[in-house]
């Protein structure tokens, strides 16, 4: 399923979505050169988002990540030798599940945008974490897997 085993994480991806409830907070989960992995929260930007892309501009129901810093982070990661591993986002009072618009989003023409950069979801209710699911494209789906809350 995904290359890297992110159950380590969940106790700061659950931290960062219960600290802003009633937003779709995002970010990237980052590899470095000797393999360890990080989180790099990201601002929501989708409530700023006038005439970029087709994003709803509610950030309780909507995610972009602010362009630039993802750039400078893709970049930063090249300079280094690591990598972007993942791309997350929190579901407001939703399940950790795709949903349509997260898939759309995350394919073109058919195929990821971002081949071998897994997805997870952060599914809340009423600000707490219910579940993360991390979600990986294979044979032409993204498959889905459980990361456990607690270690």
């Amino acid at each position: 399923m995904p290359h890297a085993d992110y159950a380590p994480l969940a106790a700061r991806l659950a931290a960062l979505a219960e600290a802003d409830p009633g937003v779709e907070v995002c970010g990237f989960i980052v590899e470095d050169a000797a393999g360890r992995l990080m989180v790099v929260p990201v601002r929501n930007v989708a409530g700023e988002a006038r005439g970029l892309l087709d994003v709803p501009r509610d950030v309780r129901r909507a995610f972009l990540a602010d362009p630039s810093a993802h750039l400078s982070l893709s970049r930063r990661m090249r300079a280094e030798g690591g990598r972007i591993a993942a791309a997350y986002h929190s579901h407001v009072d939703a399940p950790a599940v795709l949903s349509a618009a997260d898939v759309d989003q995350a394919l073109s023409g058919g195929e990821p945008l971002h081949p071998g950069v897994d997805l997870l979801i952060i599914g809340t209710r009423d600000g707490k974490v219910l579940e993360i699911q991390a979600f990986r494209w294979r044979e032409g789906a993204f498959r889905g897997i459980a990361i456990p809350l607690r270690c």
